[in-house]
């Protein structure tokens, strides 16, 4: 069959500083429909804003489209447009998976996949090329006249080994545009599966509580491809626990060192009480490029922490952050606001431990009930959802009315926290510098992009939030137009 698979234009303010990466969920789908015999093409429109409009559609049987939760209105404004053509549609990604009823109420998609989506999806192509019907198919929900069918769960693809490398072949890749220390960047997904289960997470529920892992040496054969075929030397992995299993990471090191490709640097997620328990570990991490990792901070303050599940403490943070910093590997503290019961005094010790804590990277985030969490559930459950809007769950914006806080003050909060931070020279000043290795790749320094470009970026930041909040409904009455941001 002829397949189309679409990765839809984000609007959020994220995408409008071109923090583009490759979307390798669809091109795994096509990778795998690819090895199933099926003819396949991807439009991002991420990165190709008018690919879309000059694409044939008559050419294709079948039209998938991915959608996450601020991207569901554009995802399904896409499958109307093509419903009028008559295709198949098919969608899938986490805000379907969870929604799945919603988004085939609109008529305007055919078949919602739920969870990981390869041997899903290949199985949809299968039966619709052999006229098998739809009802033997796990993991899908369709509507079957006006009656809502829900199949069974699928089991999410058990060795990741066996999966194709996502087909790259197929994307843009000159459009996309991400560095790491001023170095083009390569993505990789190395891990699905979450044990976690965090309060504002979908994770766990999406890809399972058990954690399944690609080998050490189907990782580096993959960013050895990479490195060979594209001229890759920065990589940054996304999945949620890259360094869950220490024996991995001395693997993967070890495969590194014997292809001879420690002239790399690379980027990962991973929990605070992994690093600060495991130093062997973080040693073994820097020996071989590691040069920043994205560490959940979350809060200050440990009641926060206790609500969200994160099962740390503070001393467990500062001393994965020193741990970080003594073998130079660079830090991305990511940091959620906006607790059901936190104040203005409580989120400010959180932005001022952040700056003291100085990190290279900061990011805040309001707590935003995504579909799928167990927040999500229990937001509905009370009541507490200042407005269905999807496009601003991007946890930037507010979506919960809050106890101690209006919308307003918490949209405000935001900016004031990513103010505090980064429109500060003593930040500059007071930076760590980070140890490079003989033969770690350097990005140029570029006075712009280290001093200048921060402020600037935090001047659209703001211009952008200004520009969306006039939808946001203000639990106080305040008229959208009466928003004052400053």
């Amino acid at each position: 069959m002829n397949v189309l698979l679409i990765n839809p234009g984000a609007s959020n303010i994220y995408s409008k500083v071109e923090a583009n990466l490759p979307p390798l969920g669809i091109a795994y789908l096509a990778s795998v429909a690819r090895a199933g015999g099926h003819n396949v093409h991807i439009v991002d429109a991420n990165v190709e804003k008018k690919a879309l409009g000059k694409t044939d559609l008559n050419y294709f049987d079948v039209v998938g489209i991915t959608s996450d939760t601020p991207r569901y209105h554009e995802a399904l404004r896409i499958a109307k447009e093509i419903k009028k053509t008559g295709k198949f549609i098919v969608m899938g990604g986490y805000h379907v998976t969870f929604l799945d009823k919603e988004v085939l109420s609109s008529g305007y998609v055919d078949v919602v996949v739920r969870g990981e989506g390869e041997e899903i999806f290949l199985n949809i192509l299968n039966a619709l090329e052999n006229n098998t019907g739809l009802k033997n198919i796990l993991g899908i929900s369709y509507l079957e006249g006006e009656k809502f069918i829900r199949n069974d769960d699928a089991l999410p693809p058990k060795n990741l080994d066996e999966l194709p490398f996502p087909a790259r072949d197929l994307l843009p890749i000159s459009k996309y545009k991400t560095t790491l220390n001023g170095i083009p960047s390569a993505n990789l997904i190395t891990s699905r599966g979450c044990p976690y289960n965090c309060y504002f997470c979908a994770s766990s529920k999406f890809g399972g509580i058990k954690w399944r892992a690609r080998s050490a040496k189907n990782i580096v054969d993959e960013m050895e491809m990479l490195y060979n075929d594209y001229g890759y030397r920065a990589f940054e992995f996304l999945d949620d626990n890259f360094t869950l299993s220490k024996k991995r990471i001395f693997a993967f090191a070890d495969e590194l060192e014997k292809r001879n490709m420690t002239d790399i640097i690379w980027w990962c997620f991973s929990r605070v009480d992994t690093i600060a328990k495991n130093e062997p570990m973080v040693k073994r991490m820097a020996e071989v490029g590691a040069y920043r990792v994205f560490l959940g901070l979350e809060s200050v303050n440990e009641n926060v922490l206790d609500s969200y599940g994160k099962n740390i403490d503070n001393d467990e943070q500062i001393r994965a952050i020193n741990l970080l910093r003594k073998y130079g590997i660079g830090i991305h503290g990511s940091f959620i606001v906006g607790d059901i019961n936190e104040t203005k005094e409580m989120i400010m010790k959180t932005v001022n431990w952040a700056k003291k804590m100085n990190p290279e990277l900061a990011q805040f985030s309001l707590l935003t009930p995504f579909p799928g969490t167990q927040l999500y559930d229990d937001i509905k459950k009370e009541n507490k959802f200042l407005h269905n809007d999807w496009r601003l769950f991007d946890a930037l914006h507010p979506t919960i009315k809050l106890n101690n806080l209006s919308p307003i003050e918490a949209q405000k909060l935001i900016i004031d926290s990513y103010k505090k931070f980064y429109i500060s020279f003593s930040r500059f000043f007071n930076r760590p510098k980070p140890y490079y290795r003989e033969g770690m790749p350097k990005g140029k320094f570029k006075l712009f992009d280290a001093v200048f470009a921060p402020i600037i970026l935090f001047v659209q930041f703001r211009k952008e939030m200004y520009r969306n909040s006039k939808v946001i409904k203000d639990v106080d009455k305040l008229s959208p137009s009466s928003i004052k941001l400053k």
